[in-house]
């Protein structure tokens, strides 16, 4: 997967408004079509998507205490559960639920369109054209 990248004016801000690109040139670019002159900052970073997760342990330990609520004792130990090993094949609900999960968000068009941002090391300054 390529990296894309985006730039802010302040690396402590929250909400980086100018998008995502495919070049570190291409921010710089973009930073003097909106107006950044030679020799002032601009702070790039690293775009990471963000992926959700739902986890296989949490949903199984609901079920587990929706089911204790409802029908009391009888169902202790339900779903099974191996000691220090925690609930039996749950690596292959949990591959499941990821699938399932990711079908989901696609289908009803809620893939999250929002991202990490992990800023360069250092400012970058905007060069002179003529450099």
């Amino acid at each position: 997967m390529n990296k894309e990248y985006s730039w802010t004016e302040n690396q402590t801000d929250d909400i980086w408004h100018h998008g995502k690109f495919a070049s570190v040139e291409e921010c710089i670019k973009d930073a003097k079509g909106c107006g950044k002159k030679p020799g002032e900052k601009i702070v790039i970073g690293i775009c990471e998507d963000y992926v959700p997760h739902l986890s296989a342990d949490s949903l199984l330990d609901q079920v587990s205490e929706d089911a204790y609520e409802e029908v009391g004792e009888v169902a202790e130990g339900w779903p099974e559960f191996e000691n220090r090993k925690g609930y039996k094949d749950v690596d292959k609900f949990q591959e499941k639920i990821d699938k399932v999960f990711r079908e989901w968000l696609e289908e009803t068009g809620q893939v999250p369109s929002f991202y990490y941002i992990q800023p360069l090391a250092d400012p970058v300054i905007i060069s002179d054209p003529d450099d």
